[in-house]
């Protein structure tokens, strides 16, 4: 297994690595002219726009950072976006229109109930897919062709579980999208680590994605008084929860998972989200990191151009995005074009990015680290780590 360390490699160096890469292993098939063609199906419209503008952003500064460089082999990468309107059902339809087109793999789409509904296609017609959503599922157990650069599930359910219990309660309730897979995921890892360990769940509500009144399951909440209410939700309901329930001023603490860590969530919901918690990824508490820490070095060369770009610290999934582009195009420089060399280069993913240190085997399609999963909290509309002491965070970006 080769070991590229740093996201350097990617965005700097590509087309000279890839290229003596290639050589060395003597498997990869010979340059041919034209580009290297990959899809993204992402949701630019509809619920989970929020998240899927994002990811889309973050691949394209990747593979125009490649481009720039000379691509791949001296080809350029031709990124193809189609939008899937936030329905699983349109997810397939134009992940079977981008296979029509002529790509070599695929990116996202960012919902997890989508990546279900391409997961058996991308096996049966073995096209590497790099998923966006973060269910469980889509990588546990594992199918050949498809992986996943978000955390899992079970890994935000554990540190929303950590740092309650650091906070010294146990109470706990939970609201959930119940047509979400990615939450139904996430609500079900929570109840199973809670049940392990003793926690109380209070309250267990549940609602569908199209809901606007909280009222009935605020009432049955606020009657548990539970000592946070944890919600498992993407897109647009999370924000009207947030308002919603900091007008019943209970005090009863909110907490948000990693779908919500993204000034999409933070800006829409105003003042109520200020003292919100959210769970999120290493790169989204970039700022906080001391300067000293070499991931704080790779965050900062994503960063950078991002915001000068779109004038906005970038979500958590502008970095699920940019991990997707930068692993396909890894595997693609190390192994080749052809499926079966994609899928071996994904396999052997072995890489230092902003996000720390990732590996995918093959059998293991998920790669953030447990360390990487942290939970901040809203003050005047920023990310801030919660509960971490100055030793912690420094460690954090180890």
């Amino acid at each position: 297994m080769q070991h590229y360390r740093g996201f350097f490699f990617v965005v700097v160096s590509l087309a000279l690595s890839s290229a003596t890469g290639c050589a060395a292993l003597g498997n990869a098939p010979a340059a041919t002219s034209g580009p290297i063609k990959i899809g993204m199906v992402t949701s630019l419209t509809g619920n989970y726009a929020p998240l899927g503008t994002n990811d889309r952003l973050a691949a394209v500064q990747i593979v125009d950072a490649v481009n720039a460089k000379n691509g791949i082999n001296g080809r350029q990468i031709e990124l193809e976006v189609v939008d899937d309107g936030s329905d699983a059902n349109q997810s397939v339809i134009q992940f079977n229109k981008v296979l029509g087109d002529g790509v070599v793999a695929v990116l996202g789409p960012p919902q997890s109930t989508a990546d279900l509904a391409l997961k058996p296609i991308a096996n049966e017609k073995k096209i590497p897919t790099i998923s966006l959503g973060a269910a469980d599922e889509q990588v546990v157990p594992v199918t050949p062709y498809m992986w996943q650069t978000a955390p899992l599930s079970s890994q935000v359910a554990q540190t929303c579980i950590d740092f309650i219990k650091s906070q010294g309660k146990n109470q706990l309730a939970m609201l959930t999208d119940g047509k979400n897979a990615y939450a139904v995921s996430g609500h079900d890892a929570t109840k199973k680590i809670i049940d392990q360990i003793g926690f109380k769940l209070v309250a267990d509500e549940s609602f569908e994605t199209t809901q606007t009144n909280f009222a009935p399951q605020f009432a049955k909440i606020s009657d548990a008084k539970p000592d946070f209410l944890l919600v498992w939700a993407t897109g647009a309901p999370p924000v009207v929860i947030t308002k919603g329930w900091a007008d019943l001023n209970n005090h009863i603490p909110l907490m948000m998972t990693a779908a919500e860590a993204s000034t999409l969530y933070v800006t829409p919901s105003g003042a109520a989200a200020e003292g919100v918690f959210v769970q999120a990824s290493m790169g989204v508490i970039g700022q906080s990191l001391p300067a000293s820490k070499k991931f704080k070095k790779l965050i900062d060369d994503f960063t950078r151009p991002y915001q000068r770009a779109h004038n906005y610290y970038p979500p958590q999934f502008a970095w699920d995005g940019m991990l997707a582009a930068t692993f396909m195009l890894d595997a693609i420089g190390r192994k080749g074009t052809s499926s079966e060399q994609i899928k071996e280069g994904l396999d052997s993913i072995d890489l230092d990015t902003p996000q720390r240190h990732y590996t995918y085997t093959p059998q293991k399609h998920s790669g953030m680290p447990n360390s990487t999963n942290l939970m901040t909290v809203i003050k005047d509309g920023q990310f801030v780590p919660a509960g971490l002491s100055a030793d912690q965070l420094a460690k954090a970006g180890q």
